[in-house]
């Protein structure tokens, strides 16, 4: 039977096995005997108030004991045993190492999204107190010790465990720095393991906090060869490099980079532009700079106008569409701010330079929607060109439509150019092609015959030396996915590929090749092509697991689909864990920042390896 733990642990809690500390006076005891008798002699000469409430229970429990006993033997606590004097039963007994081991463990990861200055603050530390008196909270270095040691080594060894998993991979580089001189260096990967579920994985963060660029340069250069993941190169598929880490004197592979240059480089060329952007940042500063003027802007809204208030969004030289926003922003309070001008002097804003404003947020709204779906983690190199194409009838209506606006034609125009030049290699790139070919959702939609070629005779390439796929392959069943298709599609950008993909034909047509050995897979491929499309927002690993018959790609879909679209987790990393690099600032090592960093973008798999 277990032993009962005893009302008399409210005024005490544990030091050690032997000695307990009166929670009232802050004195040790000894407990020899492990018994309490000493404990309630202290509590009746030192505190007698608290020990007249604790005899009061006794009393009232032993009356309860006695009426127990003289009830009914039937009654359901006619077994109950009350032994008030024996033993008690502590969790954090130094014997319990294990419930102790968990504890130290749970508070070490909640360290991952909270600063050290946390758990030793005082209200943190009463919180224990009074919710685990005996609980005894630990240094800096113990709960980094735990972090970079034992979990660490769980966390890794989980990883590797997953990565052995995967058939292909694909590495991703990316770093971002902060307006302090620190940053964030990362290597993650993404892969489809062979029951058709997309994993992505973090294998390496570097925590930075200097500025030489010679350092940096180094740093970039040996983030995969000094990857302590053993990953054989046979495995890897492509590696997609955001701008910060490319290759010297190339373009960033990462999509969303590529596409924020050919924004950036727009405008850049166009003065006009630039110079409405600067009247609207003007605007923007004068309301932050005065309360009083910003409170009189909100009665404007709220009073004259009877609107709800709107804010002005500032400029963030980190935001790579940060002046389009602003000006959006400035464009939304047209109303108000006219009315602000006519009591206070502001800068002015003419009638053709709204309209400016407008037309620009207009041709900016299908890039800004494509960088938000290139982002996404789950979204891959299939949809680089079917968005590129989008984006590419998007400006060129947008050319023609606003031809009276010279600043907006102008920038629609060279932003054109720029998407031309700076993704004409998709057309060309074989990754981008397959990737494109085995999304059920696009196949041969946006390829010429050219294209279409290419695809053909790499897919009977790949599958000559592929074995089939047919070891280890679990029971695959039947999904079905129901489209959303017939939802209010109010994102510019999907409508414009929707139309692309509804006016688009499929070609059926049998590839044309000359290695007639392969007939069968040629005639697989037919039957791949003849299949019509799936809606847009169905799962495309979904609908290749639940088609079987195509099990001799499985290998190859796995591999090209695996590549994402673009390397940016670095930013979203960086941005949720200023509370590590304030620590680092306090004297935490970044060699432990980084292993830090690292367990918190895989917590979810290094928390179930804990656990």
């Amino acid at each position: 039977m277990s032993k009962k733990k005893s009302n008399v642990w409210q005024y005490f809690y544990k030091t050690s096995g032997t000695v307990a500390t009166c929670l009232l006076c802050n004195r040790n005891y000894s407990r020899r005997g492990r018994g309490t008798t000493c404990l309630r002699n202290h509590l009746k000469s030192k505190h007698p108030p608290e020990f007249l409430s604790l005899s009061g229970d006794i009393k009232y429990l032993d009356l309860v004991k006695s009426e127990i006993s003289i009830g009914s033997p039937q009654h359901p606590t006619a077994q109950l045993e009350l032994n008030l004097h024996e033993t008690d039963s502590d969790p954090l007994d130094t014997e319990d190492i294990s419930y102790s081991k968990r504890c130290n463990e749970k508070l070490a990861l909640m360290l991952l999204n909270h600063s050290f200055e946390f758990i030793e603050g005082p209200g943190f530390v009463n919180f224990i107190r009074a919710l685990q008196p005996r609980y005894t909270i630990q240094s800096r270095s113990y709960y980094e010790k735990i972090l970079c040691e034992d979990i660490h080594r769980k966390m890794h060894q989980h990883l590797q465990q997953q990565v052995d998993l995967l058939d292909a991979i694909s590495l991703s580089t990316s770093l971002w720095r902060g307006d302090k001189g620190e940053g964030l260096l990362s290597l993650s990967c993404s892969g489809i393991s062979r029951d058709f579920q997309s994993h992505r994985l973090m294998l390496k963060c570097e925590a930075l906090n200097y500025e030489s660029t010679s350092k940096l340069a180094c740093c970039i250069r040996d983030l995969v060869p000094s990857l302590a993941i053993e990953v054989p190169k046979e495995k890897i598929h492509c590696v997609i490099r955001d701008e910060m880490t490319a290759l010297p004197g190339s373009l960033p592979d990462c999509s969303v980079h590529r596409l924020q240059l050919c924004v950036r480089f727009a405008l850049q060329s166009n003065e006009l532009l630039q110079n409405l952007s600067s009247k609207c940042k003007q605007i923007v500063d004068h309301f932050a700079s005065s309360k009083m003027a910003n409170d009189h802007l909100k009665f404007i809204q709220e009073i004259r106008l009877t609107r709800d208030p709107c804010t002005l969004t500032p400029y963030d030289p980190f935001q790579w569409n940060s002046a389009f926003q602003m000006m959006s922003s400035v464009f939304r309070m047209k109303d108000a701010l006219s009315l602000y001008c006519e009591e206070y002097s502001l800068v002015q804003i003419y009638p053709d330079e709204w309209i400016e404003i407008d037309l620009c947020s207009k041709v900016m709204q299908p890039c800004e929607e494509t960088i938000k779906i290139w982002s996404n983690p789950s979204t891959t190199t299939s949809s680089v060109i079917p968005l590129v194409a989008a984006l590419r009838d998007s400006l060129r209506t947008d050319v023609h439509n606003f031809v009276s606006s010279v600043t907006i034609c102008s920038f629609a125009r060279k932003l054109l150019e720029e998407l031309e030049m700076k993704f004409a290699h998709i057309t060309s790139d074989i990754k981008f092609l397959m990737a494109t070919y085995l999304d059920p959702r696009y196949k041969q939609a946006f390829f010429t015959e050219r294209e279409e070629q290419l695809v053909a005779n790499e897919v009977l390439l790949q599958l000559a030396g592929v074995p089939e796929d047919c070891n280890g392959q679990p029971t695959l069943k039947i999904i079905k996915v129901s489209s959303t298709s017939s939802q209010k599609n109010e994102s510019k950008i999907d409508s414009i590929l929707d139309s692309i993909l509804t006016t688009g034909t499929t070609n059926t047509q049998q590839p044309n090749t000359s290695m007639g050995s392969q007939s069968q897979i040629k005639n697989l491929l037919y039957l791949y092509n003849s299949e019509p499309r799936i809606d847009r927002n169905m799962d495309p690993l979904i609908w290749w697991r639940s088609n079987i018959k195509y099990i001799s790609l499985y290998g190859i879909v796995r591999k090209f689909l695996s590549a994402p679209a673009a390397s940016v987790v670095s930013e979203g990393l960086f941005r949720k864990s200023a509370h590590l690099y304030s620590d680092m600032r306090a004297g935490l090592s970044p060699e432990s920042a980084s292993k830090m960093l690292l367990m918190k973008s895989n917590f979810s798999f290094s928390n179930s390896d804990i656990n």
